[in-house]
């Protein structure tokens, strides 16, 4: 709404420097980084001597040159992603505000903003996990999509916010990041998990590609079952793929041993 707002406003010439203050940000915070760096230029070439403006033009400059790491992202209609970032912090507040979230994606419960800076901060140091803001043509940030990524095995997460949620939204942030996983890092196996009641969450995993593989999650994880999507090969493969890859990640829940196999009974 503030990009709208601001941009006709801009347009007829009526938006004050603070105005255009507020325009950078939506610019920033909907992932429209050269639109942010043009509007910052022209507000500091008006006031070249303010420290502000100077500090925000070199504030963006450090973000899309960081940006620049990544390799280029796709959009399908009108969703995009952006990879997360500090100045995101209040929009990921917003959408997350439902504990449901969190408890359903075994997620952290952030006690402050300063907190999910720390997490933010550690997530993108540790190496491996790529998380991307979900983004809406016309709503801005919806949710979030993860992917974690080890050699050329992955693990996806994704949440979508309340208000968004039961619209394909999910699946769809989904089949993008697997795209460019597979594009860009070498994807060729990802393997998901969810609760067992998550009804919901467990057929957007199928929209996407992945297929149940009647795994559940050890002891008290039990309620948790595991997905995965790529080219078939052995159970056993699988299973070892699979203890491996959450061992890479350092993950808490593990799949739970199968049964010894029963040998046949034969009577003369």
């Amino acid at each position: 709404m503030v990009y709208a707002v601001a941009t006709r406003l801009d347009a007829s010439g009526e938006l004050g420097p603070q105005g255009m203050a507020h325009l950078i940000d939506a610019c920033q915070a909907l992932g429209k980084g050269t639109e942010a760096l043009d509007l910052a230029r022209q507000v500091q070439r008006r006031e070249p001597g303010s420290a502000v403006h100077a500090a925000r033009l070199a504030a963006l400059q450090d973000w899309l040159d960081w940006r620049q790491a990544f390799p280029p992202l796709d959009a399908t209609g009108d969703l995009a992603l952006e990879p997360l970032a500090h100045h995101h912090e209040r929009d990921f507040a917003w959408q997350y505000l439902d504990p449901a979230i969190a408890t359903l994606c075994c997620l952290p419960v952030f006690i402050d903003a300063l907190d999910w800076h720390h997490w933010l901060a550690a997530t993108w140091r540790g190496g491996g996990r790529l998380p991307f803001a979900v983004f809406h043509r016309d709503w801005g940030f919806i949710g979030c999509v993860s992917l974690t990524v080890h050699g050329d095995t992955g693990f996806l997460y994704y949440w979508i916010g309340r208000d968004f949620q039961g619209r394909g939204f999910g699946p769809r942030a989904g089949k993008l990041v697997l795209d460019l996983g597979e594009r860009a890092y070498g994807v060729r196996a990802c393997y998901a998990k969810a609760f067992d009641t998550n009804l919901r969450s467990r057929r957007g995993l199928e929209t996407m590609g992945f297929c149940d593989l009647g795994m559940r999650g050890a002891g008290d994880d039990a309620n948790q079952v595991f997905y995965r999507r790529g080219p078939a090969q052995a159970r056993r493969r699988t299973v070892d793929q699979l203890d491996w890859l959450l061992d890479r990640m350092d993950a808490g829940v593990r799949p739970a041993p199968s049964p010894p196999r029963l040998r046949e009974r034969h009577v003369a």
